[in-house]
C-alpha cells in the first residue's frame, strides 16, 4: 500500500507538527514532536512521532524516516510539495517473514535488562530521553572538528 503525505500543519504544542497521511485508502492522522538541544556550537534537532505514530510505523522505518524529513523541512521552513509519496507501506506479517531467526536468548535476556528495571518498565518517553542525554554527553566529549560531522549523522538517524 502506497503512503501519502496530505499535509502538515503546526500543533498546538510548540515544536510540534500535526500529519495527515494515507496508508492505501485509510487515512491517518500523528502528532510528530522536534526538539532542539544545543551540543557545543551545534544544534541538534530530533524530531519523533507520538506512540500512535511509532506502532503503525513499527516495521516501515523508512517510510517513517521520510515522513519525519518533511516534518524536519516544514519546520525549519524549507519549501516542501504536498501531497507526497514516502514509500510503500508493508504489513506486519510481511515484515516478520522477511525477519532472520534470533538464536541467542541469552543476548537478547542482558540487553533487556537495567539495573533492576527492565525496559518493558520504562516508559518509551524516558528511554528517549536517556538516550538523547546521553548521545548529547558524548557529543560535549568530541574534539570541535569532529563535531560537524557527528551532528550531520545523528540528524540523519
Amino acid at each position: 500500500m502506497k503512503v501519502k503525505v496530505l499535509s502538515i500543519q503546526p500543533a498546538k504544542e510548540r515544536n510540534s507538527h500535526e500529519v495527515l497521511l494515507t496508508i492505501g485508502t485509510e487515512r491517518h492522522s500523528f502528532l510528530l514532536k522536534t526538539e532542539v538541544n544545543k551540543v557545543g556550537e551545534h544544534v541538534l534537532q530530533t524530531t519523533h512521532g507520538d506512540r500512535a505514530f511509532s506502532e503503525v510505523f513499527r516495521f516501515n522505518q523508512r517510510v517513517a524516516m521520510k515522513v519525519t524529513d518533511l516534518v524536519v523541512k516544514i519546520n525549519n521552513e524549507e519549501a516542501v510539495e504536498l501531497p507526497a509519496d514516502v514509500g510503500i507501506f508493508v504489513t506486519p506479517e510481511a515484515a516478520v517473514s522477511k525477519l532472520k531467526p534470533f538464536d541467542s536468548d541469552g543476548l537478547l535476556e542482558t540487553s533487556t535488562h537495567r539495573g533492576d528495571r527492565t525496559l518493558d518498565t520504562q516508559s518509551t518517553e524516558e528511554i528517549r530521553r536517556e538516550v538523547r542525554n546521553r548521545a548529547i554527553a558524548l557529543l560535549e566529549e568530541l574534539p570541535d572538528a569532529m563535531l560537524d560531522e557527528a551532528v550531520k549523522f545523528l540528524e540523519s538517524l
